[in-house]
C-alpha cells in the first residue's frame, strides 16, 4: 500500500515538474520573441541610418532619434528580463535555451543580412 502511494506521488511530482518546465519555456520563448522584435527594429534603424543620404541632415536626425528610441526600448526590455529571471541568467542551461529561442525568433526578421541569417540559423541547432 505504501509503495503504491509513493509511486503515485512520484508520478504526480513528475507531471508537475514537466508542466512547470513547459510553462517556463513558453514564457522564456515569449520573452525571446519580444527581445528579437526590438533587436530587429534596431537592425532596421541602423540599416536606414547607414543608407541615408549624408547631406539630408533632417532625415539623419530623424533616423538617429528613431535609433535612440529603439535603443532605450531595448535597454528597458533587458532590464525587465534581468529582473524577471534574476539568478537564472547566470545558469548555462537557461542561457542556452534562451539563446536558441532568440535565434529562432530572429529568423523572422526581414532585414537580416545573409551572413546574420546564417549565424542565427546555426544558433537554432
Amino acid at each position: 500500500m505504501k509503495a503504491r502511494i509513493f509511486f503515485y506521488l512520484i508520478i504526480i511530482a513528475g507531471i508537475v515538474s514537466i508542466s512547470a518546465c513547459s510553462n517556463e519555456n513558453k514564457e522564456l520563448k515569449k520573452d525571446a520573441q519580444n527581445i528579437a522584435g526590438v533587436m530587429c527594429k534596431s537592425l532596421e534603424a541602423m540599416k536606414n541610418l547607414q543608407t541615408a543620404d549624408p547631406d539630408d541632415s533632417l532625415l539623419i536626425q530623424k533616423l538617429q532619434l528613431e535609433y535612440k528610441k529603439v535603443e532605450s526600448e531595448m535597454t528597458a526590455l533587458y532590464q525587465q528580463f534581468k529582473t524577471k529571471y534574476g539568478d537564472k541568467t547566470n545558469n548555462r542551461e537557461f542561457n542556452e535555451r534562451f539563446r536558441k529561442f532568440l535565434n529562432e525568433s530572429m529568423l523572422d526578421c526581414k532585414g537580416l543580412s545573409k551572413e546574420d541569417r546564417e549565424a542565427f540559423e546555426k544558433g537554432t541547432k
